[in-house]
């Protein structure tokens, strides 16, 4: 038996996609992968900066792919052709900025002056503090468009991107080559020059053929004892849908478990994860009932009541802001 389920970098399925995506970076053609959480986006931008810096994780199936690009489909990949920066961070902006900073730091491509600490990175970091958001954003525009070998960029998480990010985007995309991954593209007016310069690849669920040979594989290498394997493999294929991330995370709660009844099959006819049920509207609503009740005891100039119902007011805003985490959850979806 190999090691944890959940470290295992076995890819199924995508390979179409991944062809298209080294493509088009290697041509620097900026990418967006466009997918429900779960269907790899993540995990083809890790797959593609890996071949595409020459340090591939699995030598067989990069080989394969290194070899069709360049044969069949004459597109020959230069690992040092691009430097390449994975920012985990896209929002909020000073977080994104600081990882970039660091990474051009690293780099030398940093256009900062540091004296005897050039080589210093907590030095360079307390003088980049003061410099301000734009001052730091033209520090870095400058760095890319300097450096001697042209960068890609990929932004994990792109639509959390917020309007003051918009002009830095923008700005990157003319000086570099970006990859990046959104759940739903942000159908706002404000960022359709940056969504329109982006070819964009879909991520649909896996087929049904692929996703049983990805329960196969794991259950190969990571053995359960199940008291009707057949049964576990149909449901845990419906419950799933086709979305890597679920099959990967279901089975490694009964990899963990170990044994699997009738019981924990019928479980997974209850999808794991719904959506978001907020019910912070629910809450606000009641705050609202109290403010109004507070206004008609002031009206009636009733000083008891006044007093009652802003000791509540304030007792329910105090617990809606520390213990605000319980008022939104995932509620289960029965098939």
């Amino acid at each position: 038996m190999k090691g944890d389920l959940r470290q295992d970098t076995s890819l199924f399925g995508r390979t179409a996609e991944l062809y298209r995506l080294v493509i088009n970076l290697q041509r620097g053609r900026h990418t967006l992968l466009v997918g429900e959480k779960g269907t790899g986006k993540s995990r083809l931008m890790h797959e593609a900066k890996w071949i595409l810096s020459g340090r591939t994780r699995r030598i067989d199936f990069s080989a394969g792919i290194l070899s069709r690009l360049h044969g069949e489909l004459g597109v020959r990949i230069n690992p040092a052709h691009y430097r390449i920066l994975f920012i985990y961070h896209s929002s909020p902006l000073g977080d994104c900025l600081g990882e970039i900073a660091e990474n051009l730091f690293y780099n030398n491509d940093l256009p900062l002056d540091l004296g005897e600490e050039r080589s210093d990175w907590g030095a360079a970091r307390k003088q980049l503090s003061g410099l301000g958001c734009i001052k730091l954003q033209a520090l870095i525009f400058e760095g890319i468009s300097r450096s001697d070998k042209p960068y890609l960029i990929f932004f994990d998480n792109l639509d959390r991107i917020t309007q003051n990010q918009n002009a830095f985007i923008e700005t990157v995309l003319n000086i570099a080559v970006v990859c990046s991954a959104v759940v739903q593209i942000k159908e706002n007016y404000m960022f359709k020059r940056v969504w329109a310069s982006f070819d964009k690849i879909e991520l649909n669920p896996l087929p049904e053929q692929e996703s049983a040979q990805m329960i196969n594989y794991y259950l190969q290498n990571y053995p359960l004892n199940v008291i009707d394997p057949e049964l576990y493999k149909r449901e845990l294929l419906k419950a799933s849908g086709g979305n890597p991330f679920q099959i990967k995370n279901m089975l490694w709660h009964s990899w963990r478990q170990k044994f699997i009844d009738h019981v924990d099959i019928q479980k997974l006819q209850c999808v794991e994860e719904g959506e978001y049920f907020n019910m912070g509207p629910v809450y606000i609503f009641g705050l609202a009932i109290f403010t109004l009740f507070k206004i008609f005891s002031v009206g009636a100039d009733n000083t008891e009541f006044t007093i009652y119902f802003s000791a509540l007011g304030f007792i329910a805003y105090l617990v809606f802001r520390v213990f605000r985490g319980f008022f939104v959850f995932r509620p289960q979806k029965y098939k």
